[in-house]
């Protein structure tokens, strides 16, 4: 079987304040694990976020970084300095390149929980005026979130939305010098290598690094999950 090192929930560092509840499948930003972890290449961050209603983080900068804001259910908020008080509805995806330098803070303006999650990547090039790029996904197959001309990310990483049929396999290749890192967006999966050997279930919001090779990827009930292709 392919590399695989699974990111169960319990080993995953959870955040939970009044306003905000996260999990960190790499390094925390915020709350007491802040800092700790350790980057895949060059993906630093990767939060599982839920917002209360009525609740949003405070302005604050970012400089040459890529971050991907994905909405898995609920409503997101974009307050900032070229994009302020747009909103991103469920499977709606925004891509900031924060370049030189900008100011946003995300949220929750509904009265409704919010989901989202949200990728820090260290971008190969620097410099030049941050840019704004968003996308809406579907649940009719497979489709790229970040990574082509729409969504130009700063890094060699391809990032896919995988909306999965009940009982019917989904085939993962990552070539060699790859990395890749599945996360169980919203339901259980279950992860095997391709010519057969044990394979390991993903309970909903587990991740799995995985190395050079194919494995199937296969949820009993209709579900979404992350793939990221990665150095």
């Amino acid at each position: 079987m392919p590399r695989l090192e699974h990111r169960t929930l319990a080993s995953l560092p959870r955040t939970t304040l009044s306003w905000l509840s996260l999990r960190d499948h790499f390094v925390a930003t915020v709350g007491p694990h802040s800092g700790q972890g350790r980057p895949l290449g060059p993906l630093l961050v990767l939060a599982d976020a839920t917002f209360a209603p009525k609740s949003r983080f405070p302005l604050h900068p970012h400089e040459e970084m890529e971050i991907l804001s994905i909405v898995v259910d609920g409503t997101l908020s974009h307050h900032g300095d070229q994009a302020h008080g747009a909103t991103m509805g469920p499977r709606t995806a925004q891509l900031i390149s924060a370049r030189s330098g900008m100011m946003h803070a995300e949220g929750n303006d509904t009265d409704r929980p919010t989901r989202m999650l949200q990728l820090w990547f260290r971008p190969h090039t620097y410099g030049g005026p941050p840019a704004y790029y968003s996308r809406q996904l579907s649940d009719d197959g497979r489709q790229l979130i970040a990574g082509d001309e729409g969504m130009p990310l700063r890094a060699d990483v391809r990032v896919w939305w995988l909306p999965l049929v009940a009982g019917r396999p989904e085939r993962l290749t990552l070539d060699r010098a790859r990395n890749g890192y599945l996360l169980a967006t919203t339901g259980p999966l279950r992860v095997e290598a391709l010519q057969g050997g044990s394979g390991v279930d993903l309970a909903l919001g587990e991740g799995a690094v995985l190395g050079e090779g194919a494995v199937t990827v296969t949820a009993d009930t209709a579900s979404s999950a992350l793939w990221i292709d990665l150095p």
